[in-house]
């Protein structure tokens, strides 16, 4: 048996044996879900797992209360491997991050006795607030991605893909302002913030009609009013833009920026669009990484879906596109059941036979594919 194929079977006969703790810690982080930057608990159960696999471990790590830096090995090829652990608001890990976290979780620990031997060092980094807080472009902001050889992430998804895509997104706040008065004795002295938004809201779904192939806009209302006897004096809209890149973003911008100036012109009142969060970019795979990833799906009975030239009409976005247009990256998906993600479902899914066979895969295959990196990879800059 060569080295290479003696590593790889190192690394399934690890992740076999590391299965009981792994499905543990997904299923305990599944049960106990925590949103964008309160993940305190999360971060330490992961984190307290990989220093008991024998990872150096700094929690908090880059100035940010709940993310960490779990290292091993001390020169070659670095290869970080990206932990989720944030949950959504009311669905829970309707994105399934907690298969996200064990995956990765599992092949850093499965890698850290690997690293001398194989010449490479991993670094398995905790990335709190991918939904919507952008964790990662905070992390590589301050240095958390530098010298990386590779940046991987592995999610549950409904396809097995190498080369998923992901599109650029900005998020608004559209704030409306009024004048309130009495609704039944005066309400021509008033002047109806709700009723702003309200146009605002048909506004942009009336620009959709217009919109280009790709882009997409969305909104909910996240300020309504106090009391129906009263003109409201304040409302306030939070709306998403989605657009193949990020120069297409800008285009976005100008259709809220005009149904919020519709709504406030007709009603009399105040607007002001506040951008909400850093923006998102669109993801680039790395196609040597990409490459490496469908070897090894193969290897694990899966096949990577080909490239839907659908995709682009509804791909989501991630923070992690943002550390692609710097370093290497690869985003592959593990099929856990044909639904989409942000549903009650997929949270289901997520803790389900289907989600573990994605955490024990996952590990395995975020792991063959450093061992790759470590072996034919450029080297990683300074040691970690």
């Amino acid at each position: 048996m060569s080295t290479a194929a003696a590593a790889r079977a190192d690394v399934r006969s690890a992740v076999h044996r590391l299965a009981p703790a792994l499905l543990a810690l997904s299923h305990d982080l599944h049960a106990r879900p925590e949103t964008a930057w309160a993940e305190h608990r999360s971060s330490r159960r992961v984190a307290t797992f990989l220093a008991s696999a024998g990872l150096r471990v700094e929690l908090p790590a880059h100035g940010l209360a709940t993310a960490f830096r779990a290292r091993a090995g001390r020169a070659g090829p670095l290869v970080v491997l990206c932990c989720e652990y944030d949950a959504l608001p009311r669905l829970g890990h309707g994105c399934g991050h907690n298969v996200v976290a064990a995956a990765a979780a599992g092949a850093a620990a499965v890698l850290a006795p690997l690293a001398a031997a194989h010449g490479g060092r991993v670094v398995a980094l905790g990335t709190p607030a991918e939904e919507g807080g952008g964790g990662k472009i905070e992390l590589l902001r301050r240095g958390a991605f530098h010298g990386a050889a590779a940046t991987l992430l592995v999610h549950p998804g409904s396809r097995d893909q190498a080369r998923a895509t992901f599109r650029a997104a900005s998020t608004y706040d559209v704030v409306f302002g009024g004048r309130a008065a009495h609704a039944a004795m005066a309400p021509a002295h008033g002047r109806n913030a709700v009723d702003a938004a309200v146009l605002a809201y048909e506004a942009l779904g009336v620009a959709r009609s217009r919109l280009a192939p790709g882009d997409q806009v969305t909104a909910v209302v996240t300020r309504g009013g106090d009391a129906p006897n009263v003109v409201p004096e304040a409302a306030e809209l939070r709306v998403m833009t989605r657009a193949a890149t990020t120069l297409g973003l800008r285009r976005l911008l100008a259709v809220v920026e005009r149904s919020a100036a519709a709504g406030a012109t007709a009603t009399g009142c105040s607007v002001d669009v506040e951008r909400r969060g850093p923006v998102y970019r669109e993801l680039r795979t790395d196609p040597w990484l990409a490459a490496s990833l469908e070897r090894h799906l193969r290897s694990l009975g899966r096949a990577a879906a080909p490239g839907d030239p659908l995709d682009v009409l509804t791909a989501g976005s991630t923070d992690l596109g943002n550390v692609s247009h710097v370093v290497p990256v690869a985003h592959p998906k593990l099929a856990i059941g044909r639904l989409a993600p942000h549903s009650r479902a997929f949270a289901a899914a997520a803790a389900s036979p289907a989600g573990d066979r994605a955490v024990l895969d996952g590990a395995t295959l975020l792991a063959l594919t450093a061992l790759d990196v470590w072996a034919a990879g450029p080297p990683g800059g300074e040691p970690s």
